[in-house]
């Protein structure tokens, strides 16, 4: 895991999965009372963590910006002053859409400005492309997340891992015993670590397939936004989830009007156009 994120091993810690490590960050760096910043929409268990350990919330709310959805950083930046901590999913989970983008600028805004740490989530990196575990040293009080269950295909053996300063893995690690993690899953993570150009051929063929969906979503009306994740967001007034699900489909709801569908592979995803392309033209309002 250091070769792959281009750290020393000393800055790597594995979890039972990338929420393992959110779980654990959250119930050792920040107090009851405290105060933590987010986005909305994000993944949904910061939130929930957040009020499980009763903390006080700062929500930057993102907001439609053309094609992508995009957030007020300066308002971000400002408000991670009255913060113990900063979480980011980036690229963003479900809007698919950057935050950060690898800006040390930015992390260095963020960083210096919040009174804690910084949690940068990047489950989707291999999809976006950019990061920020390459500063952990530079800046220690920033930890990155990641997840082998997005472009290595390894959803059910549940394994993330965090980078970050030597000293913060010393402090997170404590609680952990190498018996935490069965052995198929490290035999697993090993294995997809060290074939790397599989990884890359799926993360090419979803980027291909997203940017297909995407096209042919925009073609039938709906209202789609680009993303940099294994998914793309959609916004329609119907009930989108029980249509599709109808037709032995799921996807997400992932807030008002908002429809999150995951890329699958290429019958997946001709399937989801064909029977989004079902859809009475009378019955479609944006």
């Amino acid at each position: 895991m250091g070769d792959y994120s281009g750290v020393d091993l000393e800055n790597v810690y594995p979890f039972v999965g990338a929420d393992g490590a959110l779980k654990t960050i959250f119930y050792n760096l920040v107090e009851p009372g405290e105060t933590v910043e987010f986005v909305n929409p994000t993944f949904s268990m910061i939130p929930i963590l957040a009020s499980l350990r009763g903390l006080n919330s700062i929500v930057i709310d993102s907001f439609e910006c053309g094609e992508w959805w995009g957030i007020d950083v300066k308002k971000l930046i400002e408000n991670a002053g009255r913060a113990n901590m900063v979480v980011l999913v980036d690229p963003n989970n479900p809007t698919g859409s950057p935050i950060l983008r690898g800006d040390r600028e930015l992390l260095s805004a963020l960083a210096e400005r919040v009174n804690g740490f910084i949690i940068v989530d990047e489950a989707y990196y291999e999809f976006g492309g950019y990061t920020v575990a390459h500063m952990v040293n530079d800046y220690p009080n920033l930890i990155v997340i990641r997840s082998l269950s997005k472009a290595f295909c390894l959803a059910g053996f549940r394994l993330g891992y965090i980078i970050a300063h030597r000293k913060l893995i010393s402090i997170l690690s404590k609680l952990h015993t190498v018996f935490d993690i069965p052995t198929p899953t490290i035999a697993a993570g090993i294995a997809a670590l060290e074939n790397r150009e599989y990884v890359n051929r799926v993360v090419s063929k979803i980027v291909e397939l997203r940017e297909w969906m995407y096209t042919e979503l925009r073609k039938l009306g709906f209202n789609a936004y680009k993303s940099l994740t294994n998914f793309l967001l959609v916004k329609d007034r119907r009930d989108l989830k029980s249509y599709m699900l109808k037709h032995g489909i799921l996807i997400r709801d992932v807030g008002r009007n908002l429809y999150r569908i995951t890329i699958g592979d290429e019958n997946v995803c001709r399937k989801v156009i064909e029977v989004l392309g079902e859809l009475r033209e009378d019955s479609y309002t944006k």
